[in-house]
């Protein structure tokens, strides 16, 4: 399904990376969720992104050629500049059954409508917490990515960077900067608080 395919190649994207980064499921605690209507697909809440995450933010890896645009409830990805809007899933309307526990065919037939949203859940690793967004109709997260930001220091000045890492070792797979010529810079950098992936990483 679409949502797959999306997520396929921001896989493809990042596989070549040299440099990167940023457990248990827990609602994020740092931002407030907009509801949406309660609905037959079970999407229970639109996720609203932090304010310090908004915006533009530029990949160090040459095979991402968009910008990570997020904003306040979605964003676009820098793989294939599809926007897409991010929710919290709870049970499917008239059902006690989550998405990814409906049937083949159910999921199959709202297969174009799932591939416009991303599924929300947070997790702790490395000492890190990472919002993962996935596909909506997986009850694993292992075919999402993990993203998380931190304020770093990069020589001696303070910058923001989003890390993106395996959504379940927290290993860091690509890091964005808020200007192209700070991902060009530092395309290579590695932060030492970090974990970065030394092989071959799945996104």
């Amino acid at each position: 399904m679409k949502s797959k395919k999306i997520l396929t190649m921001l896989a493809a994207a990042t596989v070549a990376l040299t440099t990167a980064t940023p457990a248990l499921v827990n609602q994020p605690a740092q931002v407030q969720a907009a509801t949406v209507k309660k609905n037959k697909y079970g999407f229970n809440k639109l996720y609203t992104f932090p304010k310090t995450w908004r915006g533009k933010w530029y990949s160090t890896n040459n095979l991402t050629p968009n910008p990570m645009n997020i904003q306040k409830n979605s964003f676009d990805t820098p793989w294939a500049n599809d926007h897409v809007k991010a929710v919290e899933i709870g049970t499917v309307k008239g059902t006690k059954k989550y998405p990814w526990q409906m049937s083949r065919a159910w999921k199959s037939k709202n297969a174009d409508l799932f591939a416009k949203y991303a599924r929300v859940t947070t997790k702790t690793m490395n000492g890190d917490k990472w919002t993962i967004v996935s596909p909506v109709d997986e009850k694993s997260t292992k075919m999402g990515y993990a993203f998380t930001v931190k304020t770093e220091v990069i020589d001696g000045k303070k910058e923001s960077v989003l890390f993106q890492s395996h959504p379940q070792v927290g290993e860091v797979t690509n890091q964005y900067f808020r200007t192209e010529d700070l991902a060009k810079k530092y395309a290579a950098h590695e932060f030492k608080n970090m974990k970065y992936s030394k092989v071959n990483p799945r996104n």
